[in-house]
């Protein structure tokens, strides 16, 4: 590994114990996940430089050929192993489908953006020329050529200038950083950094899909299949546990309603909250996601069946327990399995089980009607500045931190 820079074209042959193998892919997920929440947040390019920097210094340090004498030629080795190591490994566990490649895609090649950015010029250079990369600059003649469009956008400048086809750099095209002419855009020097980054993201893009197309063959592989499906669900997964003895929280069944109010729920559950108390009635999807939930904040069993009691108050007592105790019993591991079940994470309901007619369960970022969303977000307390800033999180795909930017500005 001569560079900190690198374009991933080998494969790794390392041997790794499957505990580090998943380590070493995490600290890289916890990496491109802090360069996804700068971006959705809308951070400056400052802001952003600095939080890929502090993430990168704590979970994946990679530093440059300068700092060989200070922490020595072994540890830049294991540093740039790691790096080659981990970035594989998510590949592997991202290429399975589209979403997942896109996603793995964008968030790669912005770490290599920064880093190829945030290089020395010496090894920069030195960088391009193995991977051929230096490109030649145009001609006089043909500056000479265009030099009244060059300089129309440019001004009078010494700098060089690259011609690539327009597709290439269409990002510099929407910025009119370029000039265009018969199908190819001049670049100038100042933003090599666009066609170098195009180069590795198109790299990437093409690799991945040869992966994907790879790894059918690696299913019955019973070791490491587990763990990169597991991986891969942690791009939109946080773990809920149980509440436990001991940890002071101790609900009750009028403690629920007056919580709503205050903000406390995610507008999930707020939402589930608001319907059980309209129609007296949540079908079953709605009762398994809001009673897991209840039953994860600390609610014990006697105070979720006196609760859902209550709730579901045009029942008669006898139907109520015919129909509906069981199921809650089931819930808190007191029938059938017995087994104690944990609230549903924000992928699974994110994922699973889409809500249909009449229904009231799932993710409204995910599955509500972009109008009915923004209701719901305003009503929440949200401003009509930040709900436009969370209902854009929200269309791109970016659910969790939508939620998570609509409880930071209610519960500031």
């Amino acid at each position: 590994f001569p560079f900190r820079l690198n374009f991933y074209q080998s494969l790794p042959t390392d041997e790794l114990a499957l505990a580090d193998f998943e380590t070493c892919a995490l600290d890289r997920l916890k990496v491109l996940k802090a360069i996804e929440n700068a971006a959705v947040r809308n951070k400056s390019a400052e802001d952003t430089a600095a939080i890929i920097k502090a993430s990168c210094e704590k979970y994946l340090p990679l530093e440059a050929n300068i700092a060989k004498g200070s922490i020595g030629e072994a540890a830049l080795e294991a540093q740039r192993r790691k790096d080659h190591q981990s970035h594989f490994i998510l590949r592997l566990a991202f290429c399975r489908t589209e979403d997942n490649r896109a996603w793995f895609l964008k968030h790669e090649t912005l770490l290599f953006k920064y880093r190829y950015e945030s290089e020395y010029i010496t090894d920069r250079l030195s960088f391009l020329k193995l991977q051929s990369l230096d490109s030649i600059a145009i001609s006089k003649q043909e500056r000479d050529s265009i030099a009244s469009d060059l300089n129309a956008l440019f001004g009078n400048t010494d700098q060089k200038f690259y011609k690539v086809p327009f597709e290439q750099v269409l990002a510099l095209v929407s910025r009119r950083a370029v000039v265009l002419k018969n199908g190819f855009a001049y670049v100038p020097e100042s933003e090599q950094a666009t066609l170098v980054t195009n180069a590795f993201k198109n790299a990437l893009s093409s690799s991945l899909e040869s992966f994907s197309r790879a790894l059918p063959r690696m299913d019955e592989d019973d070791r490491l299949i587990p763990i990169l499906n597991s991986i891969a669900r942690q791009c939109a997964m946080r773990d809920y546990g149980l509440a436990t003895e001991g940890n002071g929280i101790n609900l009750t069944a009028q403690d629920v309603d007056n919580l709503v109010p205050q903000g406390h729920f995610p507008l999930c559950m707020s939402n589930l909250h608001l319907h059980l108390k309209a129609d007296a009635h949540l079908k079953h999807s709605g009762r398994l996601q809001f009673g897991l939930f209840l039953k994860g904040t600390g609610l014990p069993l006697e105070e979720a069946l006196v609760y859902w009691r209550k709730a579901f108050h045009k029942l008669t007592d006898d139907k109520f327990q015919k129909e509906y105790a069981y199921n809650i019993r089931f819930n808190y591991g007191q029938e059938g399995s017995r087994k104690d079940y944990a609230p549903y994470s924000c992928s699974k309901i994110i994922t699973s089980n889409h809500p249909g007619a009449g229904d009231h369960h799932g993710c409204p970022f995910r599955h509500a009607n972009p109008e009915v969303l923004r209701s719901m977000v305003v009503k929440a307390g949200c401003g009509e500045a930040t709900a436009v800033d969370v209902l854009r999180m929200a269309k791109e795909g970016h659910y969790q931190i939508a939620c998570t930017k609509l409880f930071e500005v209610t519960r500031a």
